[in-house]
C-alpha cells in the first residue's frame, strides 16, 4: 500500500470539502446527461431523489418465483473449518447460515429494518418468556428434520439435539461467556431445562426481555445434530433450508436445496454454486461476464460498471450500518492513552467527514445526480434506533470531541504534559480485507499529519498476533488496535464491550457510570425506559471514549444482474439470521431474452 496515494488523495479531497458539503453545484447538470444511459431494469417510472436515471425500483418479486436453477455466487475468503458450535467466525457463519438454523430468527421486510417485534420461530415453532424475565420457554417445531444422509440419516430434530448442542456451546465457544452466567456472571443464562423432546426452558439469571435476540443472533448458539464421532469441522449436517454438496478448500462451496426443510416452498434455488474468488479484480470480471450474479463493487467502480453494462440492476441500499469496527485504546499503565484527554484528542484529530468521502467515493455519485446523505459514528452506529447524532447537540458535552479540530486537540495534548508528537503505536492485521487494511493506513496517516501524534504502523497477522492481541482486553498492545464489531442490538454492543469478560471486551475493569447502568439496563423491561437508559451510555461513552468507532458510513448502491430476482430487496432485523435469501429465485427466461442463453 503506497500511503503518499493516499495521502494526495485526501489532500485533494481537502481542496474540494466545501463543495462537496454542500452538495456539488453541478450534480443536476451531471445527472441530466448520465441520464441518457438509462436505467438499466428500474423500469420507466425512475426513483424519487435520483437524477441519474440509473438507479432500479426495489420490488419483491416472490409472488412471481419460478423455483429452480443454481445461484451463481462466490465467496471472498476461505474458512478453515466448518464447526459453528465452537466458533462463530464471519467466514464461517456467511456459509453456515444456509445449513444450520438458530432457535429463533429475526423478521425481514422491504421497508425498514423489523424490530424485536418481527422475530419468529426457526427450529422453535413457539415461545413464551416469563412474566418477570426471568425465564423463557421454546417450543420446538415438530417437522423439522435433519439432513438426510448419514450419520444423521433424516431423523427428527428434539430437544436432546439442542441439549448436546448447548452443552458443546458453553464448553468449547469463546462466545459462550455472553450467555451462560456460570462462565460470566454478567451473562443471563444459568440453566437450560428439557422438560420433553419439543421443549426447551432457559432460565435467567436476572430479568432479561432480550434473551431472544441473543437467541437468533448469528454470533451465538446455533442447533447442531447430536452426532458422535462426526467431523463438524470437515463437513455439515443441519437442518436449514440447503444441505452442504461439497467443499474443497480454496476452491469452491456447492450446496443442494434441503427438499425436508419446514418452510416450503422455500428455497426457490435448487442449488447454489460458489466459488473462492479472494482477488477483488478477478470476481468483477466474473461478475461482468455473468458468471456470478451478484458482487460487492466497490463505491470506486460501481458507475463505471453500471454504465458499461446497462442491463445489470443498480438499487440505493436503504438500510444503515447497525455495527461497526472500532479502535480500542491499551488499557495497560504504559500506554499514553490512559489519559482521557489524549482518547478524546485522537476523536478530534479524524476528520470523519472527510474520511467518509474518501472511503465511500461520495463525489462522484453526488456529482450524477444521486442521492447521497453522510452519517457519522458515535458509540453506536446510525442504523441503531437509540443512536445519538454526534453531528448535533444531543450527545451532550461530549459532542465537542467528534468535532475536527487540531488546534484544540493539541491544547489537550499540552495540558496532559506531552510535547507533541506524541508516539504512539498503531496494531492492525495487513493479511485480511484489505479494504480495511487501507482504511487503517488512511487514519494513521491522518492522525500522524496532524502533528499531534506520531502513529507507528503496527502490522500484525489475523489468524495469529492479531487474535492474541484482540482478545487481551486492551492488555496486549500500548497503542490504539483495530477491531471488528457486528451488528446485534444497542444493548449487545454494550455488554460485549463494556463488561468484564464480554466477547469483545476493551478492558479489564469495569468503566465507572458505563458497566453499571449496563447491569440496569439488562434488567429493563419498560422500552421508553430501556432506550433512555441507552442514550445516557452513550453521552458517558462520549466522554470516556475507552474505544473510538470508525468515522462513519453511507448508504451506498448495489449492483446484480437482472435475473437474479430480489437480490438487494429485504432488509433484516439484527441478528443475520433472518434467511431472506430463501426467497431469491431464478428468472430463467429474462437471461434469456437478454443473453440468449439460460440455464435450462
Amino acid at each position: 500500500m503506497e500511503l503518499n496515494y493516499w495521502s494526495s488523495r485526501l489532500a485533494k479531497r481537502q481542496l474540494t470539502r466545501r463543495r462537496l458539503l454542500s452538495g456539488a453545484a453541478s450534480a443536476m447538470a451531471a445527472g441530466a446527461s448520465l441520464s441518457l444511459i438509462g436505467c438499466g431494469g428500474g423500469g420507466d417510472e425512475g426513483v424519487e431523489g435520483d437524477a441519474s436515471g440509473l438507479l432500479g425500483r426495489i420490488e419483491d418479486t416472490t409472488k412471481r418465483a419460478v423455483p429452480g436453477g443454481t445461484w451463481m455466487d462466490s465467496f471472498g475468503t476461505d474458512i478453515t473449518h466448518m464447526d459453528l458450535g465452537v466458533e462463530q467466525i464471519v467466514a464461517l457463519r456467511t456459509q453456515g447460515r444456509h445449513v444450520y438454523q438458530n432457535l429463533l430468527k429475526p423478521g425481514f421486510n422491504t421497508t425498514k429494518r423489523p424490530g424485536p417485534e418481527a422475530l419468529t420461530g426457526d427450529a422453535a415453532a413457539s415461545w413464551e418468556l416469563a412474566p418477570d424475565a426471568t425465564r423463557i420457554t421454546l417450543k420446538l417445531r415438530p417437522n423439522i428434520k435433519w439432513d438426510s444422509r448419514p450419520p444423521t440419516n433424516g431423523r427428527l430434530l428434539t430437544s436432546d439435539d439442542v441439549r448436546w448442542s448447548w452443552e458443546r456451546y458453553i464448553g468449547t465457544s469463546a462466545s459462550a461467556g455472553d450467555l451462560d452466567n456460570n462462565r460470566n456472571p454478567e451473562a443471563p443464562v444459568t440453566s437450560v431445562t428439557y422438560p420433553d423432546s419439543q421443549t426447551v426452558v432457559f432460565n435467567l439469571a436476572f430479568p432479561y426481555a432480550l434473551i431472544t435476540e441473543l437467541l437468533s443472533s448469528e454470533l451465538y448458539f446455533y442447533v447442531m445434530p447430536k452426532a458422535e464421532g462426526f467431523d463438524f469441522k470437515t463437513d455439515m449436517r443441519g437442518s436449514g433450508p440447503f444441505m452442504l454438496d461439497s467443499y474443497t478448500a480454496s476452491q469452491n462451496i456447492k450446496y443442494k436445496k434441503n427438499p425436508e426443510y419446514f418452510d416450503k416452498p422455500y428455497p426457490f434455488f435448487d442449488a447454489i454454486s460458489r466459488p473462492l474468488i479472494s482477488e477483488y479484480n478477478t470476481g468483477l470480471s466474473q461478475f461482468i461476464a455473468k458468471n456470478i450474479w451478484r458482487y460487492d463493487v466497490k463505491p470506486e467502480d460501481v458507475l463505471t460498471t453500471k454504465r458499461a453494462n446497462t442491463d445489470m440492476v443498480m438499487l440505493a441500499e436503504t438500510d444503515l450500518a447497525a455495527g461497526s469496527h472500532f479502535m480500542n485504546f491499551s488499557k495497560r499503565d504504559d500506554s499514553v492513552f490512559k489519559d482521557v484527554r489524549l482518547r478524546r484528542t485522537y476523536s478530534m484529530l479524524l476528520d470523519r467527514e472527510l474520511l467518509i468521502e474518501t472511503f465511500f467515493n461520495v463525489k462522484p455519485f453526488r456529482d450524477a445526480g444521486m442521492p447521497v446523505e453522510t452519517y457519522w459514528f458515535g458509540h453506536l452506529a446510525p442504523g441503531q434506533s437509540e443512536w445519538i447524532d454526534p453531528k448535533e447537540n444531543d450527545l451532550g458535552e461530549g459532542a465537542k470531541y467528534f468535532k475536527h479540530d487540531v488546534a484544540e486537540a493539541r491544547k489537550l495534548v499540552e495540558a496532559a504534559g506531552f510535547n507533541p508528537p506524541v508516539p504512539a503505536k498503531y496494531s492492525y492485521y495487513t493479511d485480511n480485507n484489505q479494504d480495511v487494511v487501507k482504511e487503517n493506513q488512511v487514519m494513521a496517516q491522518m492522525i500522524t499529519e496532524s502533528g499531534v501524534f506520531n502513529m507507528e504502523l503496527d502490522g500484525l497477522l489475523y489468524n495469529t498476533s492479531w487474535r492474541t492481541a484482540r482478545n487481551s482486553e486492551g492488555m496486549g498492545f500500548t497503542g490504539v488496535l483495530h477491531h471488528q464489531g457486528a451488528q446485534v442490538s444497542a444493548e449487545s454492543i454494550f455488554t460485549q464491550k463494556y463488561t468484564v469478560g464480554g466477547r469483545n471486551a476493551v478492558g479489564t475493569s469495569p468503566i465507572p457510570g458505563v458497566t453499571d447502568q449496563i447491569a440496569k439496563l439488562r434488567s429493563e423491561v419498560d422500552p421508553l425506559k430501556h432506550t433512555a437508559i441507552i442514550q445516557d451510555i452513550e453521552k458517558r461513552l462520549a466522554l470516556e471514549f475507552p474505544d473510538i468507532l470508525r468515522a462513519g458510513t453511507v448508504p451506498g448502491f448495489t449492483l446484480h444482474w437482472p435475473w437474479f430476482k430480489n437480490s438487494g430487496v429485504f432488509k433484516e432485523g439484527l441478528g443475520n439470521t433472518a434467511k431472506s435469501f430463501v426467497q431469491y429465485w431464478y428468472d430463467a427466461k429474462l437471461e434469456k431474452e437478454l443473453t440468449g442463453e439460460s440455464q435450462s
